[in-house]
């Protein structure tokens, strides 16, 4: 990777290698006062070749404006890390922490993510509109498919299937989920 000296953003990445950084690395991030995010170590990562990769952690940090490429670089120096690099989506950098869109990748797991300094992890993983929009329309093919007849019992497919399907199901679309197990009912028995 090149340097680009004059490149400013507010998200900024970088990886930390635990054979070179300095045992209080945490606490060095912790005193800048900037949010920031810590992957689960990556000790189970390998190469396309099945070479297994140095461990190492994933580093999102966040400032309240846009801050220069030289700015983080001072930041990080004491950390031994490699150049860093902005990001362009934080959202998709925190979740690539655990290979959540990656599932060819080794999965880790979302409760090893550690935020510092006011950084909230949960609201990397919120649904966005469009997300909400597509558990929806999944939900009602799956009500229409599945002849789902009532919603409590729709409601435990949706705690067995995934956290989203069950934050859509009783965040404001109960109505239009009734709806549609009623409609499915209509349909099923309209001519008895």
């Amino acid at each position: 990777m090149t340097e680009n000296k004059n490149q400013k953003g507010r998200d900024w990445s970088f990886i930390l290698y635990p054979e070179s950084a300095p045992k209080n690395w945490r606490e060095i991030l912790d005193e800048t006062h900037m949010r920031w995010v810590e992957s689960p170590l990556h000790d189970k990562d390998v190469n396309p070749d099945g070479e297994k990769k140095k461990p190492h952690w994933h580093i999102l940090l966040t400032a309240d404006g846009p801050i220069t490429y030289q700015a983080v670089k001072k930041i990080i120096e004491p950390l031994n890390a490699p150049i860093p690099q902005k990001v362009g989506s934080a959202r998709g950098l925190v979740r690539y922490f655990i290979h959540m869109d990656n599932p060819e990748k080794y999965q880790y797991s979302i409760d090893e993510i550690v935020g510092h300094s006011g950084a909230d992890v949960g609201s990397y993983f919120e649904l966005t509109a469009t997300n909400r929009l597509t558990v929806m329309k999944d939900m009602v093919q799956y009500i229409y498919d599945n002849d789902v007849m009532n919603y409590a019992d729709f409601l435990i497919t949706c705690i067995e299937k995934s956290d989203d399907w069950f934050s859509v199901a009783i965040n404001n679309n109960t109505l239009a989920i009734n709806k549609m197990i009623d409609g499915v009912w209509q349909l099923k028995h309209k001519d008895k």
